[in-house]
């Protein structure tokens, strides 16, 4: 009898967690990084969504005083602190797996609109790290300085679509590293195993096999890549839908763009190769490298370094 109990319960467990991934469903767009939102009358019809993960402060700053915060699940957050004009949050890393949070803010100065509601997404590894609320006109020389970053931004993605461009027309292999200029005269490409070395955090939806990252370029401009062997123990596809590194101080490297998207069948093994821009004196030290899929089911490894 105790072995038949274990068994089933064992088998309601496996069940119920398979269910509750099926129904869970995919992460809505959010917004990261420093963001700018100009509030008009119109703006209770429209509802911001922006990323927050966990142990990552997202701070939100307002032109105006706040009358009170109304923030959805506040206990699961790992810290909550609001001031006259402005909150922040600190997520907590059970929040993982959470749906959406909303927070509610209203203002104290009586001017329309009199609220505001945000759509905090739980997102594997990108945050809304500072998210400035602009509710006033604001001068000329503003709107001026926002169409000169607009034209500098376009400049740069036309540079880089160009750039790559012409790496994709040019030759492949060791013949394309030299014509890119990233094969180091001394050390050609190096590469190492850091299987041993990199950690994974609890709850990855993937399991680690085995890794490598490996390194071309020099001071001046280069590449690193980390190559994983993983296996999907679920009952789902997944698929990479983004990556990226972060160092211990915060900087981030993002990854370049992948050509065709890598999936893994349910538990079946697959390998995943992220590649991205870095220079010898940035490839230096740890990272925490971040996968996830468009369901927001990701896998995260401590610890890895390059050659």
């Amino acid at each position: 009898m105790p072995l038949a109990s274990s068994a089933g319960l064992l088998s309601l467990a496996l069940l119920t967690s398979a269910a509750d991934a099926a129904e869970r469903p995919p992460l809505p767009p959010c917004e990261a990084g420093d963001v700018r939102l100009d509030v008009d009358a119109d703006a209770p019809g429209r509802i911001p969504a922006l990323c927050i993960t966990p142990d990552l402060t997202s701070n939100f700053l307002f032109d105006a005083k706040l009358s009170r915060v109304e923030l959805e699940g506040r206990e699961h957050f790992r810290r909550v602190t609001e001031a006259a004009d402005s909150f922040m949050v600190v997520p907590a890393e059970a929040m993982r797996d959470m749906q959406p949070q909303r927070v509610t803010v209203y203002f104290a100065d009586g001017a329309a609109p009199a609220s505001l509601t945000f759509l905090l997404v739980v997102h594997p590894a990108r945050a809304a790290r500072q998210v400035d609320v602009i509710r006033q006109t604001l001068p000329v020389d503003f709107y001026k300085q926002k169409a000169r970053d607009a034209d500098a931004k376009a400049l740069r993605c036309e540079e880089e679509k160009a750039r790559l461009q012409a790496e994709q027309g040019g030759p492949g292999g060791l013949r394309g590293l030299r014509a890119a200029g990233l094969l180091n005269q001394r050390l050609g490409v190096a590469v190492k195993r850091i299987t041993e070395d990199v950690k994974t955090r609890p709850r990855a939806t993937l399991a680690l096999a085995d890794a490598w990252s490996s390194r071309a370029g020099d001071k001046d401009k280069g590449r690193v890549a980390v190559e994983l062997d993983l296996k999907n123990p679920g009952t789902r596809p997944w698929t990479l839908a983004g990556a990226v590194l972060r160092g211990t101080k915060g900087e981030e490297l993002t990854p370049l763009p992948e050509g065709n998207p890598v999936s893994i069948l349910p538990g079946a093994p697959g390998r995943v190769m992220v590649e991205f821009e870095a220079t010898t004196k940035q490839a230096q030290g740890a990272y925490t490298l971040t996968l996830w899929d468009a369901d927001g089911r990701s896998v995260i490894l401590e610890n890895v370094t390059f050659p």
